[in-house]
């Protein structure tokens, strides 16, 4: 299909492939404009044949409402995909710089036609002005034609739009101090507890699942330990084991606790992780449980919606069914701290910000001054208090007032007005 604005249907669905999405994200800067006024999906490649998923935060931070995903493959794409849209009816407000107006495409205007063109005295052909104008004609209607025109105007469009509006500079971070206290109940390595109380699990019983008890060998006792992973559709976001992490540690998505060697029944971990994160209500959340490096149980959920207090975190299989009897026992603090871990463009955008901020109202404190001494300026009545061949000859009532006052207070008497 041809994306340029003036043939784009303003009714309907514009379909485009990962491998489509991905060259337009490249050339756009990260983002799409069409999709602040056209709806917009996108469709895994056509060569996954084993039914896996692409990320959909890319597609999510350029703005495209539907992203399709394999859902027989419970991967991390569709745990991410679970945890944005539980409990939202599947519908989630993008943020409104997303939606805004001014990024929607304006309607190319049509291609000017060329004059027809006249024949010479010789008896050739002769284009009309701009040279190119019979070429072009006969470029466009070959198949080199169509290829580089395919694009249409969305090539053009980075140079006028500039760089995407979201996510903007924060001067807040959002900080969510996660106490991984203890395990409970983990599945030994050849058992299976399945929780089968969702309304898809009759429909697709084969994706959830079956029950088998443990063999009770002491060879399928577990070794867990837990992992906690930050996934953000845009803006900041660090996990880290300090309050204050250092510069290098600030690109750091995962971290790992210690092993419990051969306790999956209620190991006891006690390790603090401080998950930092300028758009809260866009990042994600995961926690992994692993044995021998190989994801046992997990759980998803939006940064932004942890409560505090100590939490009990239901645990889910690799296929995506919780696990009967299986958590994970936390506790969640959370805390707004000043954004100082930003990236350098971020930073310097905080400081453009800060300086027109500033010039702002420096503008305004001229403009009240001088109003002010216009007022100032202005004749008015004064009052003798003096001989006219004195000194004061003529004082304004506010001079005669504080002169009393001050004389008052050295005496002791009495003030007329109330000094501040």
């Amino acid at each position: 299909i041809e994306l340029s604005a003036a043939r784009v249907p303003r009714s309907g669905v514009v379909s485009l492939s990962e491998e489509r999405l991905e060259r337009l994200l490249s050339e756009q800067g990260g983002w799409l404009p069409l999709t602040a006024s056209q709806l917009v999906r996108t469709y895994p490649s056509p060569t996954r044949w084993w039914s896996s998923n692409s990320h959909p935060l890319a597609a999510w931070r350029a703005g495209v409402q539907m992203v399709a995903l394999n859902l027989q493959t419970n991967d991390a794409p569709v745990q991410l995909h679970d945890a944005l849209f539980r409990g939202s009816g599947g519908y989630v407000l993008k943020p409104a710089a997303l939606r805004a107006s001014d990024r929607a495409l304006t309607p190319s205007p049509p291609p000017k036609k060329a004059p027809p063109s006249t024949p010479n005295k010789r008896g050739s052909v002769t284009p009309g002005r701009g040279g190119s104008g019979g070429d072009r004609a006969s470029c466009e209607g070959s198949a080199c034609g169509r290829l580089s025109s395919e694009m249409g105007s969305l090539q053009r469009e980075p140079s006028r739009l500039g760089k995407p509006l979201w996510p903007p500079p924060r001067e807040e971070v959002h900080r969510t101090e996660l106490k991984v206290l203890s395990l409970h109940r983990l599945p030994t390595r050849d058992e299976c507890r399945p929780l089968l109380a969702e309304p898809r699990h009759s429909f697709a019983s084969h994706l959830s699942d079956s029950p088998c008890p443990p063999s009770g060998a002491r060879a399928s006792v577990s070794s867990p330990r837990v992992a906690v992973e930050l996934y953000a559709i845009g803006g900041f976001h660090a996990v880290s084991r300090e309050p204050q992490p250092q510069p290098e540690a600030q690109g750091v998505t995962r971290l790992v606790t210690a092993v419990a060697e051969g306790n999956g029944l209620n190991p006891t971990f006690d390790e603090t992780f401080h998950c930092l994160a300028a758009e809260p209500h866009q990042t994600i959340l995961r926690v992994v449980v692993e044995d021998e490096g190989r994801l046992v149980a997990y759980e998803t959920a939006v940064l932004g919606s942890l409560r505090c207090g100590y939490r009990c975190l239901h645990l889910r299989s690799p296929s995506g069914t919780r696990i009967d009897s299986c958590c994970l026992l936390l506790h969640i603090s959370v805390s707004t701290e000043p954004n100082t871990y930003g990236t350098v463009d971020e930073l310097r955008s905080m400081m453009q910000l800060q300086r027109s901020l500033i010039s702002q109202q420096s503008r305004d404190i001229h403009q009240l001054s001088a109003e002010l001494s216009r007022l100032g300026s202005q004749p008015s009545t004064p009052i003798a208090s003096a001989p006219a061949a004195g000194p004061h000859a003529a004082r304004w009532p506010l001079e005669l007032a504080l002169d009393s006052g001050v004389n008052g207070a050295r005496t002791g008497r009495p003030s007329p007005i109330a000094l501040p």
